[in-house]
């Protein structure tokens, strides 16, 4: 019965709606800062994975709960008015190499892009984060 309560929602969840700005560029607080997404994607990387042995079970598991918490730390910067695509990579570290290419079309005085790459004796991870603005 207990379950059945906290299944049921508590009411309408409200949508937040915003009014157009008419903004075709940011404010120069709002703009994309690569340098303060870059060391934010080094620090976590270092916090979660550092001492961490590569598993192959978990590995979807780690870089989907990344992903998430990049997302968030991220959003708290105050990028409000960025749609936010991030992207984490996690595999085994044997001696191989790894690439990673992306293209995007965006503008260039408005949109961006950090990325970070860690390793320790088993694993290695990159991260990406690409911000584009929107109205």
């Amino acid at each position: 019965m207990a379950a059945a309560l906290l299944d049921e929602p508590a009411g309408p969840l409200r949508q937040t709606i915003y009014q157009n700005t008419y903004r075709t560029e940011p404010t120069e607080e709002a703009r994309f800062r690569q340098h303060r997404v870059q060391a934010l994607l080094r620090e976590l990387l270092k916090e979660r994975l550092e001492g961490q042995v590569y598993d192959p079970v978990r590995g979807s598991q780690t870089t989907k709960q990344l992903a998430d918490d990049i997302r968030e730390r991220v959003k708290a910067l105050g990028f409000e008015r960025h749609k936010l695509v991030v992207y984490v990579s996690l595999g085994e570290l044997k001696g191989q190499t790894f690439s990673s290419c992306s293209r995007c079309l965006w503008d260039t005085a408005t949109d961006g892009f950090a990325s970070e790459t860690f390793k320790n004796e088993s694993l290695f991870a990159t991260a990406q984060v690409f911000a584009l603005y929107f109205e």
